[in-house]
């Protein structure tokens, strides 16, 4: 599952000919018009067969050059974004219920282990970026309280943090389980599909084109 870069390897015709999930890497966004390549930004989109992409980053929205690089208005430079795909859930692993009392006691196993997961929810509260199946990607990442929250990116260097227009960090399973409230937003159900790794030999580079 080799990385594409968008600008050099027909990335497009590549995702269009197999649909699904697929990782990005990209600069991190610091401004409407600005990123910051020291750091870089992964987390996964969903192509679809008639070539639109969903992504949690807010200017990634079409398989088009100008949506797949970003352009710095402070330097001027072009930087390129990386593809790695398609990637497919699993089989449920794990089920987690929330009491509907709201006593936050759950039935099931939440998955013991922080970084990417397949999950899904119930149809009042779905995920934000999933799939036919209503399947998702979600990274978890414990706080100081030992609740784990979902977000949707990491950096590079293993930090989890908000994305784009959507971004949020919110509760979805603690080391008990579900911690919506007992299940008062609806979500009070969560079943996992299995842990994402992510792909080896990321790029060595983010910075500008050549």
């Amino acid at each position: 599952m080799p990385w594409l870069r968008s600008d050099t390897s027909d990335f497009a015709a590549t995702a269009q000919a197999a649909p699904g999930w697929y990782w990005v890497l990209r600069p991190r966004q610091v401004g409407p018009r600005a990123y910051d390549a020291r750091d870089g930004v992964l987390c996964l989109v969903l192509v679809q067969a008639d070539g639109s992409l969903l992504s949690p980053l807010a200017d990634l929205r079409e398989l088009s050059e100008h949506d797949l690089s970003c352009l710095d208005d402070d330097s001027g430079a072009r930087f390129p974004t990386w593809f790695s795909g398609p990637v497919s859930p699993g089989e449920v692993v794990g089920t987690v219920t929330a009491s509907p009392t709201g006593s936050m006691l759950v039935d099931g196993t939440a998955p013991a282990t922080p970084g990417w997961h397949w999950c899904r929810t119930n149809d009042a509260a779905p995920l934000l970026l999933v799939d036919g199946q209503g399947i998702g990607p979600i990274y978890l990442a414990e706080d100081e309280q030992k609740n784990i929250q979902v977000y949707l990116a990491q950096t590079v260097s293993g930090q989890a943090i908000d994305v784009g227009e959507f971004g949020f960090a919110e509760p979805l399973v603690s080391t008990g389980g579900v911690i919506d409230a007992g299940g008062t937003l609806g979500r009070d159900t969560g079943y996992f599909h299995g842990q994402l790794q992510v792909p080896a030999g990321l790029p060595d580079t983010l910075g500008p084109r050549g």
